[in-house]
């Protein structure tokens, strides 16, 4: 007696639809991604990274570390027994902001500070980042953790 078995599985045909709609609905999700050329972003992760660095070095140096934020950028200095000293190396550099990028700075004031002690912690601050029209949010809390919230991400 011979049966025919009929093979179970996928035709050609289906599986080349599969994968068309698999590579429409992969294109559409691509079109909706905002630009990956987002400065204010990039520039808020970078100022975040750079104050839990600062923060690091004055946990390890057992040294109070300041980062002092102005319209124009940011630095870094280290509390010594002389005074305030700019911290040397690459790594804390001073910072300018790019150009269309504005730090909200508290009224009447040219400057804004986050000193982190020799145990990590620091007086909570938050900075305000600004560029055509979309803004940042830099929280540092007292016990100096940081977070970045740069809106649409």
């Amino acid at each position: 007696m011979d049966v025919l078995v009929r093979m179970q599985g996928f035709t050609l045909v289906e599986l080349m639809v599969a994968l068309a709609v698999i590579g429409l609905a992969g294109a559409a999700v691509a079109l909706t991604l905002p630009p990956g050329d987002d400065v204010l972003v990039e520039e808020a992760d970078a100022f975040g990274a750079r104050l839990a660095h600062a923060r690091d070095e004055a946990i390890l140096g057992m040294r109070t570390i300041e980062v002092s934020a102005t319209a124009r950028g940011y630095e870094f200095r280290r509390r010594r027994f002389d005074g305030w000293q700019p911290l040397d190396g690459k790594a804390f550099a001073t910072v300018a902001w790019q150009p269309g990028t504005q730090a909200v700075l508290p009224q009447g004031h040219a400057r804004t500070s986050v000193r982190f002690d020799p145990t990590g912690a620091s007086e909570p601050v938050t900075l305000v980042l600004q560029r055509e029209g979309r803004s940042a949010r830099i929280m540092v809390d007292g016990g100096g953790g940081i977070d970045v919230d740069a809106g649409a991400r």
